[in-house]
């Protein structure tokens, strides 16, 4: 059970708060597994109709992924997570968004502070997400020399479009709150203080809805999401391309710079 993982249902709702403010709510695997089974768990709980998850703190929501946990910072994981046959186990990644997408429950983010990185293609699989508008976003791969997986992608061009996604992995840039609802990365804009009574007051829309038709819908639309196919060789071209980046100097340069706290200096080597 992850210390830094806290939960409390009221009323309707199972509210999920990430605590980990030392760590600017850096996320591992410790702490997905337990968002997961909070989530899991309330599937068969009929009192229960929606799960929302938010941070303790309002600044940084979270940083992303903890790759600098010496338990976490190895080429080992970083394969397990980018390298879809890589391992015939699910990660914590891969779990936590199937857990979310599967969910006969409606799922809410309500993100009251910055995000950053893989927490935020864990989030684009709630049903519902809104942002605090004084916060910002970022998919930084680009700029610490790692890759980023395939299915994570896809996700990101199945919910906000190719252009979208292109514009946010490719330049590393940091988005505003409009430009997240912009793009539909987010649903809703909440000023910093009301985002998680405003989530909850908008989840009581679902509280006389019917509990089999929201899971039948919701798996239709999953279907549609997840029954898309790549060729073998075009798959084989983007595994080497992350074998690629990962035995390289930039990964290795990408790492060195995000402990140092400095800038990194790639060479395409």
């Amino acid at each position: 059970m992850s210390e830094f993982v806290k939960y409390q249902d009221i009323d309707h709702v199972r509210i999920i708060r990430i605590d980990r403010p030392d760590k600017k709510n850096a996320v591992n695997d410790e702490m997905l597994i337990r968002i997961s089974n909070l989530i899991e768990e309330v599937d068969g709980n009929s009192a229960i109709k929606c799960v929302i998850i938010t941070s303790i703190t309002d600044k940084i929501f979270s940083s992303g992924y903890d790759i600098s946990s010496e338990n976490e910072d190895t080429k080992e994981n970083i394969l397990k997570v980018n390298i879809i046959d890589y391992s015939p186990t699910e990660n914590s990644f891969q779990r936590m968004s199937r857990i979310l997408r599967n969910s006969e429950k409606i799922t809410i983010a309500a993100i009251n502070g910055d995000i950053y990185g893989g927490t935020l293609e864990i989030l684009l699989n709630c049903d519902f997400r809104f942002f605090s508008e004084d916060s910002i976003f970022s998919i930084p791969p680009v700029k610490l020399g790692i890759v980023y997986n395939y299915y994570g992608i896809r996700n990101f061009i199945n919910k906000i479009g190719v252009l979208n996604t292109r514009k946010i992995f490719l330049t590393g840039d940091k988005f505003n709150s409009k430009e997240a609802k912009e793009m539909g990365v987010v649903d809703f804009v909440s000023k910093n203080i009301s985002i998680l009574d405003d989530s909850i007051e908008f989840s009581k829309k679902f509280v006389s809805h019917a509990p089999l038709s929201i899971s039948s819908i919701k798996k239709s639309i999953n279907a549609v999401e997840e029954n898309q196919q790549i060729k073998n060789e075009v798959y084989d071209e983007i595994k080497a391309s992350i074998l690629k980046a990962i035995n390289s100097d930039d990964y290795l340069e990408g790492q060195k710079a995000f402990k140092e706290k400095r800038k990194p200096n790639f060479s395409g080597k």
